[in-house]
């Protein structure tokens, strides 16, 4: 039941179908889970906030030092949540630049489906979706729409 719960909430949260996040294994679990976490960062810092940030990094982080899996992966992504400690919404956001690259890297190896990766040259920076439509999290309402749905991090 509560595994249930999760997949719809991160559904919901990510705005894709719940048997798309449920219909991917135990690999694709854990990145439903390590998915939902960073969506709540993502969705704060879309809207101008940094309220509940720190909390869903630090949830991040202690899910992926828990994972069994490709360490090679999971690491970096745990160290990435764990520097996302910015006080303030811009520097949560230049944080949140690492830690999309580490969430792609992760999601590719984990085999999660049903996400896509952007890309915004004015901040130089990616984030993950899972909806379609940008919505930047560099620039939130000031330039909401600033950005392109890329097939890769271009490496640098």
């Amino acid at each position: 039941m509560k595994r249930n719960y999760l997949v719809l909430a991160t559904a919901l949260v990510l705005g894709s179908s719940a048997a798309a996040v449920a219909d991917h294994g135990e690999a694709g679990d854990a990145g439903a889970k390590l998915l939902g976490h960073y969506a709540t960062m993502y969705e704060a810092l879309v809207t101008d906030s940094t309220a509940g940030v720190a909390e869903a990094a630090a949830k991040l982080a202690a899910e992926a030092r828990a994972q069994r899996g490709d360490a090679a992966a999971l690491e970096p992504l745990a160290a990435a949540a764990e520097a996302m400690k910015g006080a303030d919404l811009e520097a949560l956001r230049a944080q949140f630049k690492g830690l999309s690259v580490a969430m792609d890297a992760f999601l590719r190896k984990a085999g999660t489906p049903g996400w896509s990766l952007y890309y915004c040259p004015m901040a130089d920076g990616y984030w993950i979706q899972t909806a379609e439509g940008v919505r930047n999290p560099y620039y939130g309402a000031s330039m909401l729409r600033c950005g392109d749905k890329v097939p890769e991090v271009k490496k640098g």
